[in-house]
Order: C-alpha cells, then sequence, then structure tokens
C-alpha cells in the first residue's frame, strides 16, 4: 500500500521520504523500497509519540521555505489529483497548515500540507505532551479543505479509506 501512497505523491513533489521508528524490524525493507522510488528514509526523532511526532520528524528535514506532504500509509485510495489540489490550495493561499475535511466532516491531519513554519508549534505540543494533530489547528495558519471543494475529483468519497489488512481491500475493491 505505500507503494500506491508513493506513486500518487511522486508527481507532485520535489523529493520523497519515509518515516519510520528505527526500530521498525521492517527497517531493511523499507531501504530497499526507498532506494527503489528514490526517497530517503528518515528515522523518527521521537519513540511513542504518535503522527505528530512523524510530522515533527518530516518537518526538521524541510528547509525554512519549504513545506512537507504529509500521507499515512495505509490510504491507498489517495490520488494524484487530489495530491496536486491539496499542494495547490496550499501555496496559493499561502496557509502554514492545509488539511482536507471528508465527507463526514472529519479533518484528515494525516493527507495535509504542513510548512516548515509549524515546525516550532509542534515542537511546543511535544514538549506539552498535547500529541493530537488537531491541536496544531489552533496554533498556526490552517486552511480547511471542505469535502464540497474536491466532491468532483475522482473517488473522493475513498481517497482517505484506511486499509489495515488485506482482506479490508479486497472487500473495498470487489
Amino acid at each position: 500500500m505505500i507503494e500506491q501512497v508513493l506513486g500518487a505523491a511522486r508527481p507532485v513533489v520535489n523529493s520523497l521520504s519515509i518515516v519510520i521508528n528505527a526500530a521498525n524490524p521492517q527497517a531493511e525493507r523499507y531501504d530497499r523500497l526507498a532506494a527503489y522510488w528514490n526517497a530517503r528514509v528518515i528515522h523518527d526523532l521521537h519513540d511513542h509519540r504518535g503522527p505528530l511526532g512523524g510530522i515533527h520528524t518530516a518537518l526538521t528535514y524541510c528547509n525554512t521555505d519549504e513545506s512537507a506532504l504529509i500521507l499515512a500509509c495505509d490510504m491507498p485510495f489517495v490520488t494524484t489529483e487530489f495530491l496536486a489540489f491539496l499542494v495547490e490550495i496550499h501555496l496559493r493561499e499561502a496557509s502554514e497548515l492545509t488539511l482536507p475535511v471528508d465527507q463526514e466532516g472529519r479533518l484528515q491531519p494525516l493527507a495535509g500540507v504542513y510548512s516548515a513554519s509549524c515546525l516550532p508549534a509542534t515542537e511546543q505540543m511535544l514538549t506539552e505532551d498535547l500529541l493530537r494533530v488537531d491541536g496544531l489547528c489552533r496554533r498556526v495558519r490552517t486552511r480547511h479543505i471542505a469535502f464540497q471543494e474536491y466532491a468532483s475529483l475522482r473517488n473522493a468519497k475513498n481517497l482517505f479509506l484506511n486499509i489495515n489488512s488485506l482482506e479490508e481491500y479486497k472487500s473495498t475493491t470487489d
């Protein structure tokens, strides 16, 4: 599934990175995957700090004028078309954080664009042990993208479908 996410992101970004825990027993597999995709593997700077720790890690590798397209690896239906739309809005509106909202009204922080300027806020949240990524929205200038803004895109209703097993994937593609 991670290859589908990498494939969707590749045409939209300047470089690809995969953030993993340094103790991940599949580290060699990720190294091979990264080599194939011309990506780099970044070891998470934080143990047991959830997605916010991974976001912080990714942002530490950005230059001050850059942004990171953050994607969970378990969203196999995310599309290049949607990611290009997301990045275009982020750049056009100069937001610090650009996050979509799904058709159920749920924020999707693991399919967003984070400017490097979010780094101090993520550091502060980690220091305060506030690990919910949605809390970052109250600390930085955030653009929420309503579902209606991208509903016409191909497969819009399934973009954020989280898949955790081969059986789940097969049930969604039947």
